[in-house]
């Protein structure tokens, strides 16, 4: 090593472990103010769950307000709820059997999207069928197809005492 560089080897030393460590302390403090202020799974508390009944009012197949996917509209004796289903085709009005007028009861999560209050719907109840649409964490269920009389449906004609609506049994559906 020449004299020239003997005297610039400390310093060099010195500056890469400065900055290793400085390195090491932004990565740090990313990581947790990430997972402080992640938004993208929200957070489902079943202890903060309402259960809405009413008609649908109006069927919107890709949320204009609110998360992406089918909304439903539901008059209620207190106003309108907006209720987010899910997105994809498990979830579709159509999937569902859905259609304006029609009576229905939803367990879910009231969620703040902007400026306006959205249902996250964890339970579908129509007068025929009973949709688990979420899971006790608020994650969206989907389904396999297995042979069942509906494409898209996990669990099919299955009656379940106690769950069912005013006009007679219902039946179980779940994998959305």
């Amino acid at each position: 090593m020449t004299s020239r560089y003997r005297h610039s080897l400390p310093f060099f030393i010195v500056a890469t472990a400065v900055l290793l460590v400085g390195a090491g302390v932004a990565q740090a403090q990313t990581r947790s103010s990430r997972s402080k202020t992640n938004t993208m799974v929200p957070v489902y508390d079943m202890a903060k769950e309402v259960k809405v009944q009413g008609t649908i009012a109006k069927i919107d197949g890709f949320g204009a307000s609110g998360p992406i996917g089918t909304h439903i509209l539901i008059q209620t004796a207190d106003g309108l709820v907006d209720a987010h289903l899910g997105f994809g085709p498990a979830s579709s009005p159509k999937q569902l059997g859905l259609f304006v007028g029609q009576s229905v009861a939803v367990v879910g999560m009231m969620e703040t999207v902007g400026n306006t209050s959205v249902l996250m719907a964890r339970i579908l109840t129509t007068p025929s069928h009973i949709f688990v649409l979420r899971n006790e964490h608020g994650l969206p269920i989907r389904g396999t197809l297995r042979g069942s009389a509906r494409p898209g449906t996990l669990y099919t004609a299955l009656f379940v005492p106690g769950l069912s609506s005013d006009s007679g049994p219902a039946t179980l559906r779940g994998g959305l």
